[in-house]
């Protein structure tokens, strides 16, 4: 603080200075104008986004600009260029696909054609004595067979691993034809696939997602290749992994981890799963047969179809060979991973929560949608709620009476919902028998609690199943400005501990942009929404799961800050470029740059000296 008010302050230097925070680090940025004009000598420096993982430099005349500036970093002008003339989905064209795909569906495919490892375009299947594993979908009903890798396959994975290369370095062109097809000739298949297995409800609106975001980190990789391609920067190109998340596998997965790293000469492995197996394979088996059509070496993609044991060792014999292992999973799940394998990089879940000072019936059904969204199956769907003290145990009841209960996903595709529950399934936990502290509904298969203090830190997720805490500790307008701001520090206090990936915020119109504006500077999340209870024609209730990465409504799931290093190795944003993580700045760039703070760190320390002896005199 001392220097940046001597710098402030000081006119013989007249300089200027820019303050920016930025994916949880600060950057102070100095221009300054005068003698030291050669000593800057026309340098400007760019920090890039990928999470601080490397730097870019670029020449430049100081007299051209007044401040520095970054190029694909996170918010700066040229990130925000890469979303324009994006394309328009024909969602109707899509649902109508994946419908026509479920209608003619043979539901003993995938146990005529099991899951298994995919080794230089060759499934590595089992001997025929060797019993297969009957898979389950994410309710826990069976639906195909898998076969797990031998040993004597496991080494030749690990061998491949171990020692395959990269003969590219950009293939965009034959990566981008394939990722057409997928988009549109495809779009069908990958919706109805996840329909099935993860039972999703709508894989549409991931599926324009893709369409969409997919044109902003194509214009990222742009970027990213032509810095590589001038001598700034060097993209790793040892091979990846992909540990695939089951409920948005297709944007996350297929699209913004393999397919942009493919195009840029990375090789990928994507890792089998415990359950819900069976999407992820087939479109990598999809995209192993697209590859041969483009002639691009099949030992470009991998699959491991192997035990949890055999996935451990094959990534722990191959850490001098492989590059970053990308997994969206809970936070437990990610520090284990990363505890094997330290060059993980982990979007991981949290309780996601909604603030209301008010409880009408917009906010109900906003709460309601954001707590069952895909039966509380995606990554930001409802998990705490903060509401006025007047909500009774009565009125959480009511609320939650209306939710719609469905058997198979299918049938909210055709019916254009996405917030049904699957009563009582099997697939995963509910609090009955593990928390009695939670009420089960009456009629509906919704657990929730009502609490006048915030819940316990690191509450469990319970995935799939709805359940709430409820907190009636909202600020009202009865309260003095003192009151008002206890209760939001409280609020905040439990937001940074417990990390969220996102946070509704609801009040009058009038009101509500303070409460926000109070919560955004008391916390580090990354994505909040503000929405309106008295205006709800144009500003309606903020929901907790409506983030449009695609339309710069930029999407994160960091754990807490003070943690982050047990999960992941960098945070994730999206949208970004995935290769950029892997990067290194060349050294002649590393020389540049330290020779450039050289220079202007002696010139300000000869003005401090100036200075002080100036004011002993």
């Amino acid at each position: 603080h001392k220097f940046k008010n001597l710098l402030l302050n000081c006119k013989s230097l007249k300089g200027t200075m820019t303050i920016s925070r930025a994916v949880g680090s600060s950057m102070i940025r100095n221009v300054i104008k005068g003698r030291q004009r050669s000593i800057l000598n026309a340098y400007k420096i760019s920090p890039t986004y990928s999470s601080l993982a490397s730097f870019s430099i670029a020449p430049s005349k100081v007299a051209t600009t007044k401040s520095c500036k970054r190029w694909y970093n996170f918010a700066s002008s040229s990130y925000t260029s890469c979303f324009q003339n994006l394309p328009k989905p024909d969602t109707e064209s899509i649902r109508q696909s994946a419908l026509i795909y479920l209608d003619e569906f043979d539901e003993t495919l995938w146990y005529n054609e099991p899951v298994c490892s995919i080794l230089n375009g060759e499934k590595l299947t089992s001997p025929s004595d060797t019993p297969s594993i009957i898979t389950q979908n994410a309710l826990s009903n069976p639906n195909g067979h898998q076969h797990m890798a031998t040993k004597s396959q496991v080494q030749s994975l690990l061998s491949h691993i171990q020692t395959y290369q990269s003969p590219y370095t950009d293939i965009r062109s034959q990566i981008r034809t394939m990722e057409q097809s997928l988009l549109y000739e495809h779009a069908g298949l990958l919706v109805g696939n996840q329909c099935l297995d993860f039972q999703k409800q709508d894989g549409v609106t991931e599926m324009e997602e893709s369409i969409m975001a997919n044109a902003v980190e194509r214009s990222l990789n742009d970027i990213l290749l032509q810095d590589e391609n001038r001598g700034k920067i060097r993209i790793n190109r040892k091979p990846m992994y992909v540990s695939c998340v089951s409920n948005f596998t297709n944007f996350l997965d297929l699209f913004r981890k393999t397919i942009r790293s493919l195009e840029l000469g990375v090789p990928c492995i994507v890792l089998g799963r415990s359950h819900t197996v069976q999407h992820s394979y087939r479109w990598t088996e999809l995209l192993v047969d697209l590859l041969q059509k483009e002639d691009i070496d099949a030992g470009m993609v991998t699959y491991l179809s192997c035990t949890l044991d055999d996935i451990k060792f094959i990534t722990q014999s191959s850490r001098d060979s492989t590059g970053m292992l990308y997994s969206t999973c809970s936070r437990e799940l990610a520090a284990s991973i990363k505890a094997g394998y330290p060059n993980t990089i982990a979007s991981t879940g949290g309780p996601n929560t909604l603030y209301t000072t008010e409880w009408t019936p917009a906010v109900q059904d906003a709460v309601r949608m954001s707590a069952s969204i895909e039966s509380s199956g995606q990554c930001t769907a409802l998990r705490h709620c903060v509401v006025p003290s007047s909500v009774t145990s009565t009125d959480v009841e009511d609320l939650f009476s209306s939710v719609e209960s469905i058997d198979k996903a299918e049938d909210a595709l055709r019916d254009y919902k996405f917030d049904c529950i699957f009563e009582n399934h099997a697939g995963s936990v509910t609090p009955a028998g593990q928390d009695d502290t939670y009420t089960k509904h009456g009629t509906k298969d919704v657990h929730y609690k009502v609490n006048t203090h915030m819940p316990e830190n690191h509450i469990h997720e319970y995935w799939r199943k709805v359940v709430v805490d409820v907190t009636t500790d909202a600020t009202t307008s009865d309260l003095t400005p003192e009151e008002k701001d206890d209760k939001l520090k409280d609020l905040a206090k439990w937001l940074n501990t417990n990390q969220p990936i996102s946070l509704a915020v609801n009040a009058p119109r009038s009101q509500v942009f303070d409460i926000a504006k109070s919560l955004f500077e008391k916390s580090a999340l990354v994505v909040y929404t503000v929405g309106s209870t008295d205006r709800e024609k144009e500003a309606p209730p903020a929901l907790t799961c409506q983030a449009r990465p695609q339309e710069a409504e930029v999407f994160g799931e960091f754990p807490p800050r003070k943690d982050l290093r047990v999960f992941t190795k960098y945070p994730v944003i999206v949208p970004s470029s995935t290769p950029s993580c892997k990067c290194h700045v060349c050294e002649c760039v590393c020389v540049r740059w330290a020779r450039y703070y050289f220079f202007l760190g002696r010139y300000i320390f000869s003005k401090v000296i100036y200075i002080s002896s100036g004011f002993k005199s």
